[in-house]
């Protein structure tokens, strides 16, 4: 059966604004990618690009995509929600045996949308939902606070997550928001919407990344080990919704991991909108053996703990890209296995700040 390897990573650092338009920042980033997989443009086979045209304020966001990263007259496709199901879909691209090397982008210029809020709460209910909604933080504090809730959980809890998130991204060079703060700080910030502080809640950033995929293993750097993505309770009008709780992550990690060979995760990088979503995640994944917040409090998941989780400092650190989010997540696990600390990882990513469905991919060294 094919193997599917990442043969190079690229990316420009977050920031919270770029001067460039968003083709140039995506150049940049391709040509980052060329040079650390050491292939020519002229093999690449394929490009799957993640876009999502309601943030971009254009339709067919893809079409701006095949020039900047040497996919002129060569397959091209789109995929929207989060870039981890872009990743994907170029994995099993790969797997049909169709194609050698496959390109996965993923962009955002979110300094470019002066009506977030307005957007995100426009992908809910107009008529029940919408107009209840004072503002789009409401939802995932709901969630935060059912979550909260039924693991018995504190506020606190969310600060011990946002301090280590923080922290780490000072370690990452492309992170926009690392700083060397502490719980106690977190703990004075304003509520932006009870349990949620604003140092919860992942600041958005323009960010593009690029990620090559190959059926040849000269030039790989990780090795996907296994896939998987579902949705779970998510409807536009709440009827069908569980509060604090991801159904998707449970038949999403079954298909990527399976239960006997979850101990080869030696770190969990998750791209969290809130803090409470990188809890969330956890609680679900299965890989880590104890009770999620106990091992929060106990520092198992600090960058030297037990089971580090968002070592590069997750979006909360690093920014927040949008649907770039997942395929940023894929970059920094990458390099963090580059590193020589680690042997495998999970990339876990939601489809959207309070969206029940995501993916989840498996990589193990090169």
């Amino acid at each position: 059966m094919t193997e599917v390897y990442v043969a190079g990573v690229g990316e420009i650092p977050c920031k919270p604004s770029y001067p460039q338009d968003f083709r140039e920042m995506l150049f940049k980033a391709f040509k980052n990618c060329l040079e650390d997989s050491g292939i020519d443009v002229s093999e690449i086979d394929a490009v799957v690009a993640s876009g999502l045209d309601f943030f971009e304020g254009v339709s067919i966001t893809d079409s701006y995509t095949p020039d900047q990263v040497g996919g002129r007259l060569k397959f091209n496709t789109l995929v929207t929600n989060d870039s981890l199901n872009a990743f994907i879909h170029g994995y099993m691209l790969i797997k049909t045996g169709w194609f050698k090397n496959v390109l996965v982008t993923a962009y955002a210029k979110a300094s470019n949308i002066l009506n977030y809020g307005e957007i995100v709460l426009n992908t809910w209910d107009p008529h029940l939902i919408r107009p209840l909604l004072i503002h789009h933080f409401s939802m995932a504090a709901l969630d935060a606070q059912a979550f909260l809730s039924r693991r018995r959980g504190e506020p606190r809890d969310l600060s011990i997550v946002a301090a280590k998130n923080i922290r780490n991204a000072q370690r990452n060079s492309a992170a926009a928001y690392g700083a060397d703060t502490d719980i106690e700080k977190i703990e004075s910030d304003e509520f932006v919407s009870e349990p949620l502080r604003r140092s919860h809640v992942a600041r958005l950033c323009d960010y593009a990344s690029v990620v090559l995929l190959s059926s040849d293993n000269r030039s790989a750097k990780a090795v996907v080990k296994g896939v998987g993505f579902a949705h779970g309770s998510h409807s536009s009008d709440l009827s069908e919704r569980v509060f604090g709780k991801f159904a998707w992550v449970r038949p999403a990690v079954s298909q990527a991991l399976p239960s006997s060979s979850r101990r080869v995760v030696e770190f969990v990088e998750v791209s969290e909108p809130f803090a409470s979503t990188e809890l969330m995640v956890l609680d679900e994944l299965g890989v880590y053996d104890g009770d999620v917040l106990k091992g929060v409090r106990g520092g198992d998941f600090m960058f030297d703990g037990a089971l580090p989780i968002n070592p590069s400092g997750g979006c909360i650190g690093m920014g927040y890209p949008l649907n770039a989010a997942g395929l940023q997540r894929v970059v920094q696990a990458v390099k963090l296995l580059r590193m020589g600390r680690w042997r495998g990882c999970l990339v876990a990513s939601v489809d959207g700040e309070v969206v029940d469905g995501g993916s989840i991919v498996v990589l193990s060294a090169g």
